[in-house]
């Protein structure tokens, strides 16, 4: 497959270069133009680009790719058809000059747009390799480490394109107002498309998040230190970076699986890695682990990536990188994460040893204080429950939702009947899907007197104090907080229909998200969350409100 791929590359290059030299030498060079300005200006718009197409959720994994790919076609008809209007007559060059120079300009345009082709559908969500070639990624040789060496093609066109452009864009189509640029920016443009940018966990055909959404990860404190010690015995000075993970950077709300290759520190970058680069990837993480305290571990073997313990929607790591890369009057601009481009704090000065031991493995996890006086909810309100009551459903009217395991509900919106036939056994939906070492559990917020909780004004003014924004979770005993998946919603009026809406990135953490219910509390709401085996739910939070406490263990599957 990969001599495919080659062939095909090279094919369709010296296809448009053929093209060119039989249309002559005036019109290859026009064309070259057309595609150089076409290029440029994609690349210039290629942010704004992609962050329109990701704020529709569905296209996110693919916004990166089709923000480059789509205005490039574009510019390119536009200019190809302004050329053509403003120059619709050729000029008459001896047939030698259309054959090898109109040749060659049409080689470099052909060069051109298959290496902006390759580098757009190296951004798209995909596997690793492409068509059987794999490039840059990490490998055993480089010890899990990000290795920018090998030559993904026979004829790397998307580096030369990525290195074309990257000097014109500090050359002459440096931009005016400002200094951003895609050499900037983008370094090492063609070694992230082919494939850093893909380079993260994929076990049979499965392929975790390679595109985080907008806002979903955040940088909350970063410090350099001279001396911290990584679990391997090397002592080096590092940078060490607080990072928070919302459920929009998981995948598909199952956990997370993030490799040394989709983070990176940025400086100023003048080589590809090394000391001075200006580029580092982390060698190491600390996260927390599933008995409240956290643990380091390092990048040093192609199978680490980043996750999560059993249930957790969201993320707080500390990631370690070299400091070496980056000199004194250079220090990291920004960090890209799964395709986001996050701002560096400005570091006023060098933190200690005993800083950097803190950061990495402080925050044990010990606990949650309840303040005195918060109610004690009815345990009837929050129960392991992974059934879909009162509603019945089978595969045949499941709605708009996707299935798991054949019969469990995974995400989507259904409206189902209450009661009712059944059917066949083995059509019959079972529940809803919790991933592995976790358990449904639903938390009754209905209205008025059929829930011990109020989140709706009614008896209390939670709700009101801290918004329609504020997120509901639960509590663990460790104070690890589990977000809602969405909810079931039960009328009693009318056709009495059960909606059951399911959406596992983040969607219905907060209130406002929730269907509104009549002050006549006769509709049931019901939110769902998936805690981890094991944990003890100790109260329901709002926002950074405590709402009510509860004792429920969450058991293992029986």
């Amino acid at each position: 497959m990969d001599a495919i791929l080659n062939i095909l590359v090279l094919g369709f290059a010296c296809l448009i270069a053929y093209w060119w030299a039989t249309q002559g030498l005036f019109g290859a060079v026009l064309h070259l133009s057309c595609v150089v300005a076409a290029g440029a200006l994609a690349f210039a718009t290629w942010e704004p680009a992609a962050d329109l197409i990701a704020s529709m959720p569905a296209l996110v994994p693919y916004a990166r790719g089709s923000g480059l790919l789509l205005p490039f076609a574009i510019y390119l008809f536009a200019s190809r058809y302004a050329a053509d209007k403003l120059a619709p007559d050729n000029l008459n060059f001896p047939h030698w000059a259309n054959l090898s120079i109109g040749g060659a300009f049409g080689a470099a345009a052909g060069v051109l747009t298959i290496g902006i082709a390759l580098i757009g559908i190296g951004h798209l969500h995909s596997s690793r390799d492409l068509m059987g070639v794999l490039g840059a990624t990490r490998s055993t040789t480089s010890r899990g480490q990000p290795d920018v060496r090998p030559a993904a093609l026979w004829v790397p066109l998307h580096v030369h394109t990525a290195g074309f452009f990257s000097g014109l864009s500090t050359g002459s189509f440096k931009p005016t107002l400002g200094d951003a640029t895609l050499a900037s920016h983008h370094p090492n443009l063609g070694e992230q498309a082919l494939g850093l940018h893909r380079d993260t966990y994929s076990r049979t055909g499965w392929l975790a998040r390679t595109t985080a959404n907008p806002g979903s990860i955040s940088i909350t404190k970063a410090i350099v230190t001279t001396e911290v010690a990584l679990p391997d015995g090397q002592t080096m000075g590092a940078y060490l970076v607080d990072l928070h993970f919302e459920g929009g950077a998981s995948t598909e709300g199952q956990g997370f699986a993030i490799s040394a290759s989709q983070l990176r520190l940025v400086g100023n970058a003048v080589a590809k890695a090394g000391a001075g680069s200006g580029i580092g990837y982390p060698l190491a993480w600390a996260q927390p682990n599933s008995g409240g305290g956290r643990t380091m571990f390092m990048f040093d073997d192609i199978g680490h990536f980043m996750s999560a313990p059993p249930g957790v929607q969201t993320l707080d790591v500390t990631l370690v990188f070299p400091s070496a890369p980056f000199p004194a009057t250079a220090p990291p601009r920004f960090l890209t994460a799964m395709g986001l481009h996050l701002p560096f704090p400005t570091i006023a000065q060098q933190s200690t040893a005993a800083d950097a031991i803190s950061m990495l493995l402080g925050g044990t996890g010990g606990g949650v204080t309840i303040p005195a006086g918060t109610m004690a909810m009815n345990p009837e309100d929050l129960t392991v429950n992974d059934s879909i009551a009162p509603a019945n459903a089978d595969l045949n009217n499941i709605g708009a939702m996707d299935v798991k395991d054949t019969n469990y509900l995974f995400q989507g919106l259904g409206e189902y009947e209450q009661g009712g036939f059944r059917g066949n056994k083995g059509i019959v939906v079972k529940g809803i899907w919790a991933p592995p070492n976790t358990r449904v559990v639903r938390l009754n917020i209905s209205r008025g007197s059929a829930s011990s909780i109020d989140l709706w004004n009614d008896r209390s003014k939670i709700r009101e104090e801290v918004g329609d924004e504020a997120q509901l979770a639960l509590v663990d005993d460790l104070g690890r907080l589990y977000f809602p998946i969405g909810y079931i919603h039960a009328t009693a009026t009318g056709d009495r229909r059960v909606t059951i809406r399911l959406q596992r990135d983040g969607q219905y953490y907060q209130i406002g998200t929730f269907p509104n219910l009549s002050s006549s509390g006769s509709d049931k709401l019901y939110a769902l969350f998936t805690p981890a085996v094991g944990r003890k739910i100790v109260a329901v939070r709002l926002g950074a409100s405590w709402v009510a406490t509860t004792e429920l263990v969450v058991p293992p599957p029986s």
